[in-house]
């Protein structure tokens, strides 16, 4: 993951609440949050959240 910020920033990151989803184009299991949420294996949208 990229950012900029230092150290803040990187405590900010880990105080929000992710989801976990699994790309159903290539099967990679991931953690994201927003509404787009893309694969960083493959790029791909196509995505389903987990419970």
């Amino acid at each position: 993951m990229c950012s900029s910020g230092g150290l803040m920033a990187e405590l900010s990151m880990k105080k929000l609440k992710t989801k976990k989803y699994k790309c159903l184009d290539c099967g990679n299991d991931f953690k994201g949050l927003g509404k787009k949420v893309i694969c960083p294996s493959c790029q791909s949208d196509n995505v389903e959240a987990q419970e």
